[in-house]
């Protein structure tokens, strides 16, 4: 039995090494970089969030509408089966707040080295600069061989394991999408996903480096709302990061169309669990109390001094106002952009800052047990080459390894 896995990424790593464990008498691992496993080491900030330990029943619910397709692979290679997996292979994993799965060396090198080592102990045959080109199949349409820029070569199956179109300079460049089109899979549109915002009012509101913690951010387009998330939200000098506005860039329209004269906007919720009439009450009552204190003071209890101060701008009021001074209008106008501050999309979310790809190989297409194409015989998919994209917190490379791992169980049992 001779296995093809195409890209060493997490996903064909771990579809490489199961390969081997279940008998193949021979993987082939071809990798167009120089190196394996480029995206890899620029996880987590270069600490590679490997996991998370949240509970397989509420996984799903972290892949935004896709997760359902996870349950057999997850069950057959669980976040405690990958984290004995690692220490087995001398890596120790160690638990951060939200479930998140880190080595507790804090080094993604070590995750790509141990998965490396163990590669290189079964023997799997890494082809580093060696693009593969295409994918043969016989007359009775299974799998026959691979195609690459240097030799072709006869297989039993092919595990396709590309990577999506997030971070390109890693190599991640849509290879995959091709070569699957090419055997006739559907490719469900490509977004970026998991991306941070450029906002056209960046550099004028000056609140480069302020965080706002478990704020719900809100996307419109035309006038009508298409998603709300909650997380922390962190302003930079171009537009907006962190885990809310991650979560809600996959919503946003993918064509540049979609973004002239202010069409798509995202707004801000400071205090997403007060309604508007409860914090009206409690801004009423800080007032009174604190009538010959300056309002910025006060507010501050609401949210970071600078936001604020930037809310209070917005609402005409000026920074040296005392709490007596505030008049009807200019503080309902304050609570409204308390509730709801917009800021204008300039363009869709890039691929190049992206951390993972929305879309891709139709999930109608494969098996969810053995991650076998339903169209083309011997032929597997694997990791974010998959329409399957998840959240922050470690979901996708868990993803990455639990279709890894199937797929190479069950390419080695062609």
């Amino acid at each position: 039995m001779i296995i093809a896995v195409i890209g060493a990424g997490p996903a064909g790593l771990m579809a490489s090494v199961r390969a081997a464990e279940c008998g193949a008498k021979r993987v082939l691992l071809f990798e167009k970089n120089d190196n394996p496993g480029r995206k890899l080491l620029m996880t987590g900030n270069g600490r590679c969030n490997v996991s998370n330990s949240a509970d397989i029943k509420s996984y799903p619910e972290y892949y935004f509408g896709n997760g359902k397709f996870l349950y057999k692979a997850l069950h057959a290679f669980s976040p405690s089966d990958l984290r004995n997996f690692f220490a087995a292979c001398g890596v120790q994993l160690k638990e951060e707040d939200g479930g998140r799965l880190f080595p507790v060396t804090d080094q993604a090198k070590d995750v790509l080295h141990a998965l490396l080592r163990r590669s290189a102990e079964l023997g799997v045959e890494i082809h580093r600069e060696e693009p593969v080109t295409d994918i043969k199949t016989a007359g009775d349409g299974k799998v026959s061989g691979v195609v690459t820029a240097r030799a072709s070569y006869d297989v039993d199956a092919c595990v396709l394991t590309t990577g999506g179109s997030s971070w390109p300079g890693t190599g991640s460049t849509g290879d995959g999408y091709r070569l699957a089109a090419r055997l006739g899979h559907g490719i469900v549109a490509l977004k970026a996903g998991l991306a941070p915002l450029d906002t056209i009012e960046a550099a004028a509101q000056g609140l480069q480096g302020v965080a706002l913690r478990n704020a719900a951010l809100r996307a419109f387009s035309g006038g009508n709302e298409l998603a709300c998330t909650r997380g922390d939200i962190l302003f930079t000098h171009t537009g907006l990061t962190g885990p809310a506005v991650f979560r809600i860039s996959r919503m946003l329209p993918a064509g540049p169309e979609e973004y002239g004269e202010g069409n798509t906007v995202v707004a801000v919720d400071l205090l997403p669990e007060q309604n508007g009439h409860v914090l009206r009450e409690s801004m009423t009552g800080l007032l009174v109390q604190n009538q010959n204190r300056m309002l910025i003071n006060v507010l501050k209890q609401f949210g970071p001094e600078s936001y604020m101060a930037c809310l209070m701008t917005h609402s005409g009021i000026e920074r040296q106002m005392f709490c007596r001074d505030l008049k009807k209008e200019s503080r309902e106008k304050l609570l409204f952009f308390m509730k709801s501050f917009p800021l204008t999309v300039k363009k869709p979310p890039s691929f190049a800052a992206a951390m993972v790809t929305a879309g891709g190989v139709s999930l109608k297409e494969v098996d969810p047990k053995t991650m076998e194409s339903k169209i083309v015989p011997g032929l597997f998919f694997a990791g974010e080459v998959l329409d399957l994209d998840g959240d922050t917190g470690g979901f996708n490379l868990q993803a990455a390894f639990s279709t890894g791992y199937a797929a190479g169980t069950y390419a080695a049992d062609q």
